[in-house]
């Protein structure tokens, strides 16, 4: 792999941003790409903004610039609005529909963002934006792996399905294995599912 491709991703702690992280550095390993990720920023442990900076290819380093991604994984779909800037025109969005309430909106002193509107104005400025509706079957906590089982699909992905496959085999438990992993696939299906009911 000559070229670099940087993936930022973003989400709330306790949406599994490290874990996710982690598993794309894993994967990254196995199929013998060059990768370095960032330090981890935010309150993973508190429920605030988490982001995660991975770069792959040859002379990497880990730090994604401004309008440097070229995938940004949301997790939650107002972190993924706070990512903006991380943007470039040939940049892919994948980002979950799931909303977590910050606190000054549970608070009564702030309405949450009008993330559709959002939505719309990103779509004409980049080359992908996938926001992905109603996922159901699966627990929250792996939201995280559905998201990237629909990455995997687009083809520009830098990992292919099968040595993700491997990463999480590798590092996810034997009792939360075959669950981890029917996330993974369910979101790969999305994108089919979405094609045929175009």
């Amino acid at each position: 792999m000559s070229n670099k491709t940087k993936i930022q991703v973003a989400g709330v702690g306790g949406q599994g941003v490290v874990f996710l992280t982690n598993l794309i550095v894993e994967a990254a390993l196995i199929a013998d790409i060059p990768v370095a990720t960032s330090e981890i920023h935010g309150l993973s442990q508190r429920g605030g903004s988490v982001t995660a900076s991975i770069t792959l290819g040859e002379n990497t380093y880990g730090f994604i610039e401004n309008a440097g991604a070229d995938f940004l994984l949301g997790l939650e779909l107002l972190e993924t609005q706070r990512c903006l800037n991380y943007l470039h025109k040939n940049s892919v969005v994948v980002a979950d529909n799931f909303k977590i309430t910050p606190f000054l909106v549970n608070a009564g002193t702030a309405k949450y963002p009008d993330t559709e509107a959002f939505v719309q104005l990103l779509k004409p400025q980049i080359k992908q934006v996938i926001v992905i509706e109603n996922i159901t079957g699966i627990k929250d906590i792996l939201r995280n792996m559905f998201v990237l089982g629909v990455a995997s699909k687009v083809s520009s992905f830098p990992l292919s399905a099968a040595v993700i496959r491997k990463a999480i085999t590798k590092n996810v438990a034997d009792y939360n294995l075959e669950t981890t992993l029917e996330a993974f696939e369910l979101g790969r299906n999305y994108c089919n599912q979405k094609t045929n009911n175009k």
